[in-house]
């Protein structure tokens, strides 16, 4: 039929619905007299035909929404129609019964963990829709858990419309479970194929689980060789094989480019303009250890580093190497730093330890308020630490719930290479709660971050200042200029041996891609818990959805500064 809608006031026909509020917009906009009342290609000489179909078709839509012992009248002319519609009690769920026939029935636990996850249970309102995608779900996650071969043996909805209750029943014929087989590797011509046996999630007989394929497939694109990866069974060849019962894993790989120049530039109120050259190197001498080199340039720091590390192995480890020189002018102090590690890590899908062993030596300077020198001094330590993260987001880029978990636990002896023995211990988590789904606060995002942080020692002199803390800025305690809370020490402030920081912020949506934001933030660093005192900061913001996180401004009051404060900055630094 041709189409063509006719102007809102040129009905061809009026509709007067009487029936529950579910209904109302079904019988509109899903039936034929409904949609073609507003049709410009109208002919009336269709009224007959259709006026006919209509109780039928509104006795559908009510069963669809649950309504099976649903009473239609339909009366009127070609000039306008009523309908009216006893919809009665919706049916609700009055009992389920799931029966899990081969393998899976031999495992009582594994079954009645799956059977738990049943979409419709009992005193659940019945929609037909519904009940579909319960089965489907539920097969779903039958197969995805290794009885690649289930399937709906049987099911049945015995509707009472009198009693408005529905019984189910389910027959699933899981067959037996699968077990993983060899990788069937596409897409390599630079890398040997140990790099991607070696990120493997599981081995050649394991019961076959999608959740190991999904973590493999996530350490394939986080490892850094290649842009894009998937890996899923190959369901072909076990419908081809009706007596296979290990599942072939098919890996498609994207090779990055070995080598990549890459240039940057960008702004943030904590350190000013900043502009960065970098070299990477994915395939270092064809051994597969890659390397990257950074310059960056920034008004307040002047950074330079190099990195490299190995593949890693079967146990997901890796060693990694590299050195830096630093050189930053925070709050009268000056520092040039070196810095040169070792060690080996870790990784996990969603985290990453790492133990080293590092030089660091540097040379300070401290100017007073006018500007003259008052103070040089160098320090060095030898220290070994351990540091690890945990990051479980539903989003690296657009967070709305889960959480981030760091923490680092350092030292150094005086008698092993170091100006002052001290052990530091640091932790930063962040949370993030989804608020509600509906009403005033729909959509909105809590989030939490606490910092703590001490260094055991009997001074912090002659310790290096990155093993110290301060606080203030764009990414910590907002309303204070960056690092400005510490140590104050001859006119400049300086790093302390316990840090203490919490914040609290609500995010609410304005449009698609722009949110606003309120903040209360507290904390402080010292270098002696006498007397100790934390400092607020407290305002307002917006957070613009970006594809490397959000872009956030904030403007912000320090208690202490007495004055407004304007951050800016790019992701939540995980």
């Amino acid at each position: 039929m041709p189409s063509g809608d006719a102007e809102p006031d040129a009905q061809r026909y009026r509709m007067e619905i009487v029936a529950p509020e579910d209904l109302q917009g079904p019988i509109r906009e899903r039936t034929l007299l409904g949609r073609w009342r507003l049709r410009a290609d109208y002919d009336p000489d269709q009224f007959d035909s259709l006026f006919a179909r209509l109780p039928d078709e509104v006795q559908g839509l009510a069963r669809q929404q649950g309504y099976f012992a649903a009473r239609v009248r339909v009366t009127g002319d070609a000039s306008a129609v009523r309908i009216e519609v006893d919809a009665g009690e919706r049916a609700t769920v009055r009992a389920v019964r799931i029966e899990l026939r081969g393998g899976l029935s031999t495992d009582p636990s594994l079954a009645a963990a799956w059977q738990s996850r049943w979409m419709l249970p009992a005193g659940a309102p019945f929609f037909p829709e519904r009940w579909e995608q319960a089965k489907r779900s539920l097969l779903e996650t039958i197969q995805s858990g290794g009885f690649l071969r289930a399937r709906v043996a049987d099911s049945e909805a015995l509707i009472d419309p009198q009693s408005a209750t529905a019984d189910l029943h389910v027959v699933i014929e899981s067959g037996v479970r699968m077990t993983f087989g060899g990788l069937r590797i596409g897409g390599l011509e630079r890398y040997d194929r140990q790099l991607v046996e070696n990120l493997r999630t599981f081995r050649e007989g394991d019961p076959y689980s999608f959740e190991a394929l999904v973590r493999m497939q996530s350490r394939l694109t986080a490892v850094g060789y290649f842009s894009s990866a998937t890996v899923a069974p190959d369901l072909d060849a076990v419908a081809r094989d009706t007596e296979l019962s290990a599942v072939p894993v098919l890996v498609e790989l994207r090779e990055m480019q070995s080598r990549r120049v890459a240039l940057g530039a960008g702004f943030s109120t904590d350190h000013g303009p900043r502009a960065q050259i970098g070299l990477d190197h994915r395939n270092l001498f064809g051994t597969g250890w890659q390397a990257e080199s950074v310059l960056i340039v920034e008004g307040s720091r002047q950074r330079l580093f190099a990195n490299a590390r190995s593949p890693l192995s079967a146990e997901a480890r890796y060693l990694g190497l590299g050195s830096s020189l630093d050189r930053q002018d925070i709050t009268g102090e000056r520092v040039l730093r070196t810095s040169t590690y070792g060690g080996i890590g870790q990784r996990r899908v969603d985290g990453d330890g790492f133990l080293a062993l590092t030089h660091q030596s540097e040379n300070r300077r401290l100017e007073a308020a006018a500007g003259s020198q008052v103070e040089r001094d160098s320090r060095m330590a030898l220290v070994l630490g351990y540091t690890h993260t945990l990051n479980r987001v539903d989003s690296p880029t657009e967070p709305q719930r889960g959480y981030t978990l760091s923490g680092q636990l350092s030292g150094a002896s005086q008698s092993l290479g170091s100006d002052r023995s001290f052990i530091r211990a640091y932790a930063r988590a962040r949370r993030f709660w989804p608020v509600a789904s509906d009403g005033l606060f729909a959509g909105g995002t809590l989030v939490g971050l606490a910092e703590l942080g001490v260094v055991a020692a009997g001074s912090r002199e002659d310790i290096p200042s990155e093993n110290l803390f301060r606080t203030g800025g764009a990414q910590s305690l907002r309303g204070y200029r960056y690092q400005s809370l510490g140590v104050p020490e001859a006119g400049a402030i300086t790093g302390g041996r316990y840090l203490v920081l919490g914040s609290l912020e609500y995010q609410h949506p304005v449009t698609s891609v722009v949110k606003a934001a309120v903040f209360y933030d507290r904390g402080n660093a010292t270098d002696s818990l006498a007397g100790f005192s934390t400092y607020a900061g407290y305002g307002a913001g917006a957070r613009w959805k970006t594809p490397i996180g959000p872009l956030m401004v904030d403007l912000a009051w320090g208690e202490d500064s007495r004055r407004p404060r304007l951050h800016l900055a790019v992701g939540y630094g995980f």
